[in-house]
């Protein structure tokens, strides 16, 4: 309050002006109710609540009184010293609350919530699915660009980009246009191009047997002694090794929040000794270092070791592999080639994963021995899985450097160049191919004005209708994956059951081939993945199908912006392994093809079980159905958002071949000068040669990398 207007006699009480203010707020309320009144009575509003009855000049003139009479609402004030109150709610807060709010009001078309009313047919709950995944979509990317400024953000990275490539200067102009033209429908696509683009990680994940040397080879890559070394299993998670400008060690927990570490506990959590079982949970590692070799974005990955004692090691490597880029299997020198050995090679290759192989331990053998082991394992590997790789001997001792440095240089770099050439490629054809669609989004509006769009409304209707449907396929496993893993941790009896017939239909011989407590825990997690897979191979058909639908709606659309049929594939990945505190039971022998036949003998050994690891069973399905869990919902988000990237300019393609109005003459001027900004009409992109060189590009890294050329 102004002290000389407060100290006059003359002036308002603390009440009176408290009144005034709260009256002058209460007016300008109204007014903003009045500015919110004419915004939608001349929006295109899907439920209109006004009828429109206002020119745009009256409009004009009513919005010139209404500031009138807020800058009077202000004099009044001024005139009596008072004070106008500061806000205190931010904008972005109050659109993310009113998002929320939204979010929630379509999640209550689901379904599971309509059948309070009655029975909803299929056919119809995989529509409403899709009606919300479309619609929760468009809030959550509404929401976060209202978080992340996602405009400015785009321009600042084109900005970056724009100098290196003449594909960036035409993704400027593209970004440019579909801000002015509001063509939000492609935003995602360019943020995906970027993504990719500042993306140029290549991951190397070296695999091998315990005591294979792999934690030494790395340490001699790296130049630094980081990773734990000894004779004895001690991997227990695979350690990602990637560039930063300091030292740093993160680890991942199923039950609690992500830490970071000093580098030099790593052997805290990766070590078997000091992490027997992965009893502390982890299930991510990731080490920066400042090193050379990976500045450029070389990632390494230390796995478990194969053959381990540590089983659930062993499983994590296996469900690793679709992970990397390029695997290296470490041949153990003065072990030569094992069975587990091959067992990777095979698995690689059927990931369709290049594969490299290294003789460890090469300093151990003099030159005619080393010869001959490294043509007894290229031999043999041909024989067994009809490879023909190079085999390269390596060491991890400071005097034999020059083979470990010798291999990095003339290997691996050549294939790291190559593998950004693939990607650079892949990143043509798609920002290609988005040009060509921003073009025909533009050209139905030039159609419209002149007369010449004729749509086809059913083959349109049909085309929303098949996007919905696919939508509505993600939402609805989402909602089983969720009822199906509420019941996981309530099925030990079951498993437990299964496990006991099958150890009782064994001889005695057989289970003393490895110890009895070994067989259990492997057979129960075994039991407990079967499970797990079928989450894996049902998102993995799912994610085929949407492809498949996508191509589909393309074609019909005549678009050429269109997924690859295997493009989702990679998003399928990474699941979780289950894992079984240390277990010691004494399978009874008697219990083993017992006199009075296999079922007696599973009931007895499944009430021993019972009773002896029950308790750990449950607390272990239960962790791992939410880490399952956690990954389901992962894969779905992901695969949602692919799908969505593409799935969105096709809606809006359809929305506006439906459209009743054409665009002004201004706007259709506007139109026409985007068009020749993008050079419609001309080649300077040709999106369907570019198609056929990224389909040969993607045979030929069969033998380099497929990640890249799928863009994923």
């Amino acid at each position: 309050m102004n002290p000389d207007v407060g100290g006059s006699a003359h002036a308002l009480n603390e009440s009176q002006q408290r009144h005034l203010r709260v009256s002058c707020q209460y007016a300008d309320k109204l007014l903003s109710e009045i500015e919110s009144i004419l915004n939608i009575s001349a929006s295109k509003a899907a439920f209109p609540r006004y009828i429109s009855q206002i020119s745009p000049a009256n409009r004009r003139t009513i919005e010139d009184y209404i500031e009138r009479m807020r800058a009077q609402l202000i004099r009044v004030l001024d005139g009596q010293g008072i004070q106008r109150e500061e806000p205190t709610i931010p904008d972005v807060r109050a659109i993310c609350v009113t998002l929320g709010s939204i979010d929630i009001a379509v999640d209550e078309l689901k379904p599971r919530y309509m059948r309070g009313y009655g029975e909803v047919p299929e056919s119809v709950a995989l529509d409403l699915n899709g009606i919300v995944g479309e619609l929760q979509g468009l809030v959550s990317r509404l929401n976060r660009y209202v978080l992340q400024s996602e405009g400015e953000d785009l321009r600042s990275r084109l900005q970056r980009l724009e100098q290196t490539s003449d594909e960036f200067e035409l993704l400027k102009k593209i970004e440019l246009i579909v801000a002015e033209r509001g063509l939000v429908e492609f935003r995602s696509a360019i943020t995906t191009i970027l993504d990719r683009v500042e993306d140029k990680s290549f991951e190397i994940a070296v695999f091998g047997r315990v005591s294979s040397g792999k934690s030494s080879l790395l340490n001699g890559i790296l130049c630094a002694d980081v990773l734990p070394v000894g004779v004895t299993p001690i991997t227990a998670v695979p350690t990602r090794i990637k560039y930063a400008a300091t030292s740093s060690l993160a680890v991942w927990f199923a039950e609690r929040s992500p830490q970071t570490f000093e580098v030099g506990r790593l052997g805290e959590f990766a070590a078997e000794q000091q992490n027997p079982g992965n009893k502390k949970h982890v299930t991510r590692i990731v080490l920066e270092l400042p090193a050379e070799r990976l500045r450029d974005g070389v990632t390494f990955v230390d796995t478990p070791g194969l053959g381990s004692l540590a089983t659930s090691g062993a499983a994590e490597t296996l469900a690793y592999l679709p992970r990397c880029d390029l695997g290296v299997v470490l041949i153990d020198g003065g072990a030569t080639l094992a069975p587990d050995d091959l067992r990777t090679i095979e698995s690689l290759q059927e990931a369709a994963i290049p594969v490299h192989l290294l003789l460890s331990k090469a300093d151990l053998l003099a030159p005619p021995d080393r010869d001959q082991i490294l043509a007894y394992v290229k031999e043999h590997v041909a024989a067994e899985c009809r490879l023909d790789l190079p085999v390269h001997p390596v060491s991890a001792l400071a005097s034999h450097r020059a083979m470990l440095d010798q291999w990095f240089k003339e290997q691996i770099l050549p294939l790291y160049e190559q593998a950004q050439e693939l990607r650079a490629a892949s990143l043509r054809r798609k920002i290609g191919a988005l040009r060509e669609s921003v073009i025909a989004a533009l050209q139905v509006n030039v159609q419209r004005q002149q007369g010449q769009s004729t749509p086809d409304v059913g083959q349109l209707r049909d085309v929303e209708a098949r996007l919905r449907q696919a939508t509505g396929k993600i939402e609805e496993l989402r909602s089983v994956a969720d009822r199906e893993l509420d019941k996981l941790p309530l099925m030990t009896a079951e498993i437990f059951e299964e496990v006991s017939i099958q150890l009782s239909s064994r001889s005695s011989a057989k289970l003393n081939e490895v110890s009895a407590g070994e067989t259990v825990a492997t057979m129960i997690a075994k039991a407990v993945h079967e499970r797990a897979r079928g989450f894996h191979d049902r998102i993995n058909v799912l994610a085929r199908f949407c492809a498949g639908e996508l191509i589909t709606t393309a074609k019909a659309l005549g678009l050429s912006n269109m997924p690859l049929e295997t493009e989702f594939d990679a998003l399928v990945r990474g699941e979780p392994i289950f894992e079984l505190a240390q277990v010691n039971v004494a399978v009874s022998r008697s219990a083993i093809g017992s006199l009075f036949g296999t079922r007696v003998a599973a009931k007895q050994l499944a009430r021993q079980l019972t009773n002896e690891i029950g308790p750990v069973l449950d607390q272990g399905l239960a962790t791992y159905a939410g880490l399952l869990r956690s990954w389901v919902m992962s894969v779905l988000n992901q695969l949602k958002h692919a799908f969505d990237v593409y799935a969105d300019s096709y809606r809006a393609h359809t929305e506006r071949a439906l459209a009743g109005a054409a665009p002004g003459a201004n706007e259709l001027e506007g139109i026409t000068r985007d068009l020749k900004l993008l050079g419609a009409g001309t080649e300077v992109i040709s999106s369907r040669a570019d198609r056929s060189q990224d389909g040969q590009a993607k045979s030929f890294s069969r033998a380099a990398t497929v990640r890249f050329v799928e863009g994923e």
